[in-house]
């Protein structure tokens, strides 16, 4: 009867070097499926800001071109103004990350998508990261014109006849809905 049992000694080690081995394999699996995440949210959330940082980049880029662009006219394309370009106005770098930027004038009342009649314009910025994630921020900039002898400029009337040094303003971002 001894000779019977002095296997079993074996067969129970090897049980349980295999339970213990497939925990620490599903432990370590965890451990490198949460490392991945978080690796994966500090990507998005360095998108994210690459890609407000492209707003920011585009802001400063509108208010230095506006007389050498004529108005923003060589940003703008035609087509219509719901709607943006299939290709980038400019592409900016931030921290290594490309972000486009495109460029389509807002509903403004005159109905050319090529002509900005009240100074503002539709910015949207996207960054892509290398693990395919991506980033699209879209914000109303513009001038945001002094009073002109305590009277804004009446509806329609093109901004750039008031004789106003446009160089020396910077562009504003407004809420979507404005």
């Amino acid at each position: 009867m001894v000779c019977n049992e002095r296997g079993m000694a074996l067969v129970s080690v090897i049980l349980l070097l295999t339970v213990l081995l497939t925990l620490a394999h599903i432990l370590a699996e965890k451990v490198w499926q949460s490392t991945r995440q978080t690796a994966d949210a500090a990507n998005r959330e360095q998108i994210f800001w690459a890609a407000q940082a492209g707003i920011e980049s585009a802001r400063q880029q509108l208010a230095v071109s506006y007389a050498s662009s004529g108005g923003w006219q060589d940003f703008l394309t035609a087509g219509t103004s719901q709607s943006y370009p299939v290709t980038p106005a400019w592409v900016t770098e931030v921290n290594g990350l490309p972000v486009e930027i495109y460029l389509r004038d807002n509903p403004d009342g005159d109905g050319d998508a090529r002509n900005d009649n009240d100074l503002k314009v539709f910015v949207l910025a996207r960054a892509r990261g290398t693990r395919g994630a991506e980033a699209i921020i879209e914000s109303l900039c513009g001038f945001e014109l002094p009073a002109v002898t305590g009277n804004m400029l009446p509806s329609g009337q093109s901004a750039t006849g008031t004789g106003t040094d446009l160089s020396t303003l910077p562009v504003s971002t407004y809420g979507i809905a404005d």
